[in-house]
């Protein structure tokens, strides 16, 4: 789905995908870090081209580049899947980031970015998020943002390679919103809860993003 949405904060940027990405999307991704993704590898130009002229196509899907403020670099992609106005719900989902920043905090700001739009502009309910059941470095990263494990899925899809996978389940509902917010906000900015102190902005404290060494990146659905 085209949209005009643009989000911002620590340290990232989610701006509309378009082709313009296909050529820096293209040179991060392999085969390896694609693993446990539920659409085959992208290769090369042509093949990211095709992905993300998938995701545009899709009546709802909102696709989004993420790009390094501190740079100007795109370093992934991310998406808000299954949109049900009606319903209120959404899920997050067709992410991957550059290895570079694995293990760093672009995925809790992302996601802390996503989630805030949906919860407080969209006016989502139900924000839920898979992973395939092999994938033990996502499925530990949706764990750490609080989200609650509702069960495995067994057998609920083909995978790019022909075998029958598991996926399992996340959930975040708007009643738990508020502490889950508190939480990401924790992690991006450690120094946020120190009391008596008036920091200066982490990132300028120190050079870097606040919260780089604790966080993760792998891929999801």
């Amino acid at each position: 789905m085209q949209h005009e949405i643009v989000l911002e904060g620590h340290g990232f940027r989610l701006e509309p995908l378009s082709q313009a990405h296909v050529g820096a999307l293209a040179e991060i991704v392999d085969h390896e870090m694609w693993a446990g993704m539920s659409t085959p590898t992208p290769v090369g130009e042509v093949g990211m081209a095709n992905y993300i002229e998938d995701a545009l196509s899709a009546s709802d899907v909102l696709p989004f580049a993420v790009v390094d403020t501190v740079n100007g670099e795109v370093v992934g992609s991310t998406a808000l899947c299954g949109v049900n106005v009606e319903q209120e719900r959404l899920e997050i989902g067709r992410t991957f980031y550059a290895r570079s920043l694995w293990g760093r905090v672009v995925n809790p700001a992302c996601k802390f970015l996503l989630m805030e739009y949906a919860f407080e502009q969209m006016g989502t309910y139900r924000v839920s998020m898979r992973a395939d059941s092999r994938n033990t470095r996502s499925i530990a990263a949706i764990t750490r943002l609080g989200a609650t494990y509702e069960g495995t899925l067994r057998g609920f899809r083909i995978a790019p390679d022909g075998s029958r996978c598991d996926s399992v389940s996340f959930s975040i509902l708007e009643p738990e919103w508020l502490q889950v917010r508190e939480g990401l906000l924790d992690r991006l900015d450690p120094l946020r809860n120190v009391s008596g102190i008036n920091w200066p902005n982490p990132d300028k404290l120190f050079g870097q993003r606040a919260g780089d060494l604790v966080s993760d990146g792998a891929p999801e659905e």
